[in-house]
């Protein structure tokens, strides 16, 4: 009796873990953002950091809402017309929904 209560307390655990990972919308870039000051965009999320490009201030790109957390920092993914990877700074200001 106990292993089956047990067993549907862990499948119901692992359901509840596993839906709120699955939501990748929140983590692709979406909208128009406009950036606030000149930002370094990274080739990847995680370390060494190599510079793809730079965003200009003004300059309009789509933005993830939630970042990816790689050890101390949190990196928003970009897709702007210079090209598209990572930032870590977030200092973008919203356009459009």
């Amino acid at each position: 009796m106990k292993s089956r209560a047990f067993a549907a307390y862990a499948t119901a655990f692992i359901a509840t873990i596993m839906s709120a990972c699955s939501n990748s919308d929140e983590y692709m870039p979406a909208g128009q953002w406009e950036a606030t000051e000149d930002l370094y965009v990274y080739t990847t999320n995680d370390h060494p950091l190599k510079i793809a490009f730079v965003i200009e201030k003004g300059e309009i790109c789509a933005v993830s809402k939630k970042p990816v957390i790689r050890k101390d920092l949190g990196y928003l993914q970009v897709s702007c017309a210079k090209g598209s990877g990572w930032e870590i700074t977030g200092k973008f200001k919203k356009l459009s929904k």
